[in-house]
């Protein structure tokens, strides 16, 4: 079971709220978490009060092979958690679509 810690979007119209979580790399986007980590709060005035995650929690999940979403990631190095990054499966077929197309041309 692949995890990817990624956000959910709740809140209500004109006032978006997201919270992060361990999601099984398949369940749609506002599905069951296997965990929650913190949340993000974009409308909120101090930048650094917006995102809230327990970072010890990240490490555990990243130690035990968690993927970290682009935009999580991002919100993590502004905290202070820098994350290297895992390819995943949509990378993966991007390398191999450029493989075969760079094949082709051959």
């Amino acid at each position: 079971m692949p995890l990817i810690i990624r956000m959910s979007m709740k809140g209500r119209t004109n006032r978006p709220f997201f919270r992060v979580g361990v999601y099984d790399a398949l369940t749609r986007r506002d599905g069951p978490p296997v965990e929650y980590l913190g949340w993000y709060d974009p409308k909120l005035v101090a930048k650094d009060k917006q995102f809230l995650v327990d970072l010890e929690r990240v490490k555990h999940w990243v130690g035990k092979g968690a993927g970290v979403s682009d935009t999580v990631r991002s919100y993590l190095k502004r905290a202070g958690l820098v994350v290297p990054r895992k390819p995943t499966a949509r990378v993966k077929k991007a390398k191999v679509a450029a493989r075969k197309g760079a094949a082709k041309k051959a």
